[in-house]
C-alpha cells in the first residue's frame, strides 16, 4: 500500500448554491470576477453570464493538493437549452458515465478526503497506468464536488461527458502546482476543460480543470 501525504495550503474556495430566486446583477458580477480568476484557455467555454436560477459554482484554488478548478452547475435547463449549448462546441472527446475507463483526474479522492483535506491513500498503483488510459482525456472526480446532500451534484449513469480540449503539462504561472500522484507519468500535470450534461435531468456542468 503506497500513502501520499499532501501538505496543504488552500488558497481560496468558494461554493455558491442558490435556488429559486431571479439572476440579479450582483450575482452576475460574483460570478464573472470568480471567472476571471482563471485563465480563459480554460474558461473561454463558459457563458458570460449565468442563466438562471438554480445554480452552483465550485471554486478550488488549493494547488498543493492539485486541485484547483472552477465549475458552474446549471439546473432546470430545457432540451432546446441543451441543444443550443451543444451546438456551440467542437469536442475532442465524449464519455458516458457508465464507461468502463474513464481517466479521471484525482480518482481516489473521495467526498471526505476532499472536505476534510485528509491524505489521500493509493492502495491500487498498477491503476494508474492501464492500457484503456492510452488515448483519453482526464476529466474531473465529479464524485468529490458534493458539499450539499443534493444528489444533482453526483455523477451518475445518466450523463455524458464531453472534452473540449485537455493537454498535459504546466501552463500557468500562478498554479505552480507539483506532479499529481494520482495520475499516469504523462498526464502528471496538465489541463482539462469541458461539459457534462444529463438531459434527462435538464443538467449542464460547465468545467476546467488544473493539475
Amino acid at each position: 500500500m503506497k500513502k501520499i501525504i499532501l501538505r496543504l495550503v488552500i488558497v481560496s474556495f468558494i461554493f455558491v448554491s442558490c435556488n429559486g430566486q431571479v439572476v440579479t446583477k450582483k450575482d452576475n458580477d460574483t460570478y464573472n470576477n470568480a471567472r476571471k480568476e482563471f485563465d480563459p484557455i480554460i474558461t473561454s467555454h463558459f457563458p458570460k453570464n449565468l442563466i438562471k436560477y438554480p445554480y452552483t459554482i465550485v471554486n478550488n484554488k488549493n494547488i498543493r493538493k492539485n486541485d484547483v478548478c472552477f465549475m458552474l452547475y446549471n439546473y432546470e435547463i430545457d432540451t432546446l437549452e441543451i441543444d443550443s449549448t451543444m451546438n456551440k462546441y467542437k469536442f475532442i472527446a465524449s464519455y458516458a458515465s457508465t464507461d468502463s475507463c474513464i481517466l479521471v483526474i484525482n480518482k481516489f479522492e473521495t467526498q471526505d478526503t476532499y472536505e476534510n483535506r485528509k491524505d489521500i491513500k493509493i492502495e491500487d498503483t498498477l491503476s494508474l497506468n492501464k492500457e484503456c488510459y492510452k488515448n483519453k482525456y482526464p476529466v474531473p472526480n465529479f464524485a468529490v464536488f458534493n458539499h450539499t446532500d443534493a444528489e444533482d451534484l453526483k455523477i451518475e449513469n445518466n450523463f455524458k461527458i464531453y472534452v473540449i480540449d485537455a493537454k498535459p503539462g504546466k501552463y500557468f504561472k500562478n498554479f505552480d502546482v507539483l506532479p499529481n500522484p494520482q495520475m499516469p507519468l504523462n498526464w502528471q500535470n496538465g489541463y482539462s476543460k469541458g461539459i457534462a450534461i444529463n438531459k434527462k435531468r435538464k443538467i449542464v456542468i460547465y468545467w476546467g480543470i488544473i493539475w
